[in-house]
Order: C-alpha cells, then sequence, then structure tokens
C-alpha cells in the first residue's frame, strides 16, 4: 500500500516493472509485392504474299481507265488521225495488256525497236519517257489502224501523259517515221519523278492481273 499526499491511500496491482514498459510487438510486415511481369514484345509482322505495295494512288486512275470501254473525244477534231506506229517501252509492251486495253480480237503482233533523245524516269510503278538528247530507250512497236485505239491508249495512259512524234528505229535497222509515243507530260524535273527503270517481269507477277483479269480468254 503507498500513501498520497494528501493523506488518501491507494491500492495498486503488483505488475512487474518490465512488463509495464514494455511496447506491444509491431504487426508483422505485409507480404513483398509480386514483381511487374515483363511487357510480352508484339509478334513479328506476317510476310508479304502479295507483291510489293504500290506507292502512287494515281495507279487506280490507270486501273479505271483500263475498265472504261468509251474512248474519249479527239481533242483535235479538226487534224484527221491516220495509222501510225506505235512505240510502248512500259505495260503495253505485252501483248496480253495491249490486247485488253483496245479490246483486240487477237493477240497483237509487236516488233521490237528504240527510240534516240529519250530517257526513262519512274512514276511509282510506271515509267514515265522524257526527252534527253542523246539516250536510247528501247521497247515494242505496233500500228494503230484507227483513232478509237488511239484514243483507248491515251485513256489508258491518263493526263500525266501526252503523245509525241518520234522516230523508230526496228531492231533489222530500219527506221519508221513519224511515230508516236507517250511522254511524260509535265516538268521533267518533277519531284513526282524518280531514277530507275521498268521491270517488265516484276509488273507482269505482281500487276498486270489488275488490267488483263476477265478481259482476255
Amino acid at each position: 500500500m503507498t500513501h498520497s499526499g494528501d493523506g488518501h491511500s491507494e491500492t495498486t496491482s503488483a505488475i512487474p516493472r518490465n512488463e509495464r514498459s514494455t511496447p506491444p510487438p509491431p504487426p508483422p510486415p505485409l507480404p513483398p509485392k509480386a514483381r511487374p511481369k515483363a511487357a510480352i514484345p508484339p509478334a513479328p509482322p506476317l510476310p508479304s504474299t502479295s507483291g510489293p505495295a504500290i506507292r502512287n494512288s494515281d495507279f487506280l486512275r490507270v486501273m479505271s481507265a483500263a475498265s472504261s470501254t468509251e474512248p474519249q473525244q479527239s481533242a483535235s477534231p479538226e487534224r484527221l488521225f491516220q495509222p501510225c506506229y506505235m512505240f510502248f517501252y512500259g505495260s503495253l509492251m505485252d501483248p496480253e495488256v495491249l490486247q485488253s486495253i483496245l479490246e483486240l480480237p487477237e493477240l497483237p503482233i509487236i516488233r521490237h525497236g528504240s527510240v534516240t533523245g529519250f530517257s526513262v524516269k519512274m512514276w511509282g510503278i510506271y515509267p514515265a519517257l522524257v526527252r534527253n538528247g542523246s539516250e536510247t530507250v528501247s521497247g515494242t512497236v505496233w500500228k494503230a489502224t484507227s483513232e478509237s485505239q488511239f484514243l483507248r491508249l491515251a485513256a489508258y495512259e491518263t493526263s500525266v501523259y501526252t503523245w509525241c512524234e518520234c522516230d523508230i528505229r526496228l531492231s533489222d535497222s530500219e527506221v519508221l517515221h513519224h511515230c508516236r509515243t507517250f511522254c511524260w507530260a509535265g516538268d521533267p524535273c518533277s519531284q513526282e519523278l524518280e531514277e530507275g527503270s521498268f521491270d517488265l517481269e516484276r509488273y507482269q507477277r505482281y500487276f498486270k492481273s489488275s488490267v488483263t483479269r476477265g478481259r482476255t480468254t
């Protein structure tokens, strides 16, 4: 029993000193957080099976012209059309493409030749003939016998090309005068044109069917 200063007595329980001063134990630590899973990398792209992509959207204009069956009106009605030899250096070198565009009943007979004073640049997947003083371009030759045939060819080439006169040297060295071919209608230094050459086999492998499908038998 203890005595207080005011004369009252106070009873205390006998609690060991070390127990009264010891704090309660801390709560157990939380379990460690799970480590974040590593991000799963995306699957690699599938390999392409459809051939090279077509970079130039004007390809659609060419395909639209190819599917058209109505030739355009002559731009110069006062000039009577005369049958002429045509020089081709791109997709029209393929006889089946030429037959399809002109809806010919039989496969056309073509010859091989070249023109001088021109060079080739690339407009997307298509070649463009530009004037150059000394270079020679090889291609094929076919004779257009009617104005409707010529206008169909012009529609297929679209307005980015214009026809120009040329002389063609055949493979047997014969020279044909006053022939026609389709040249680039714009600035030959245009940024739309790139250096390069036309690969006919590549065109036939990847793009030819867009023109000839359902047209030839």
